[in-house]
């Protein structure tokens, strides 16, 4: 709350918070947003787009909650934008949506049918199916998804110069490098990155990527056993 109190000036028009998080993998809790609720109060020319993409893929104990679920009297002013690719694997689907104040949608529409005019029908389909079928199926993806998690956190933290935090959803371990790019000679994360790639062919995106130098992230939306050899590959880079 605090951070977010010193960053708004009178020209601050949006905020968007995104939970699950993309790169962290963090989620807000409902104190977290009740708290951030608290200082949007006290700027009404601020508006909120809550990014819940991940939202079905979360560990947490607690469920699922937004902005707007925790404080609805900013329902007025704030944006729910989602879509089918993360919760449903239906990346190449194309299908994103977005609810708000009605004026706010109309407008979005226009520039929409002007940009990219409209889905395919099959995708439409397709994402209503996804949507209004059993969620049960989820589960073992998010399963999944949270083995992969716990055995990259847990791999990574055993590198030397590399720690990371556990996360709370999503399909992304974002880890400390500072120690390995010192250890290894380079200048920063986007060197590191390039090393990794050329010397060892793991791919990650470095931590500058997202606005914070000395970090990396990993996606761990693949096999295990692909996540076994790149680890491999990263310790050997890094401790030879």
């Amino acid at each position: 709350p605090a951070q977010l109190e010193a960053a708004i000036t009178p020209n601050t028009k949006l905020l968007v918070l995104n939970s699950p998080s993309n790169p962290t993998g963090m989620v807000y809790s409902k104190e977290e947003l009740l708290a951030l609720a608290e200082v949007l109060r006290k700027h009404p020319q601020v508006w909120v787009a809550t990014d819940d993409m991940y939202e079905h893929i979360i560990w947490t104990k607690e469920p699922f909650v937004n902005i707007v679920t925790v404080a609805p009297d900013l329902y007025d002013r704030t944006l729910v934008l989602n879509g089918v690719s993360k919760a449903y694997a239906m990346t190449g689907w194309r299908i994103g949506y977005a609810a708000g104040p009605a004026k706010v949608i109309g407008a979005m529409k226009n520039v929409q049918s002007q940009s990219t005019s409209n889905p395919t029908s099959v995708s439409q389909v397709a994402a209503e199916a996804a949507l209004n079928g059993d969620q049960d199926v989820l589960k073992p993806m998010v399963a999944a998804f949270k083995e992969r998690h716990d055995y990259v956190v847990g791999a990574l933290n055993e590198i030397q110069g590399v720690s990371c935090s556990p996360a709370d959803g999503a399909f992304y371990a974002f880890a400390n490098v500072e120690g390995a790019i010192a250890k290894m000679g380079l200048k920063n994360d986007l060197e590191f990155s390039e090393v990794l790639l050329n010397t060892v062919g793991v791919a990650v995106v470095p931590g500058s990527a997202f606005g914070l130098d000395g970090h990396m992230r990993i996606s761990y939306a693949t096999s295990l056993k692909t996540l076994e050899d790149a680890i491999a590959r990263i310790k050997k880079a890094i401790e030879g």
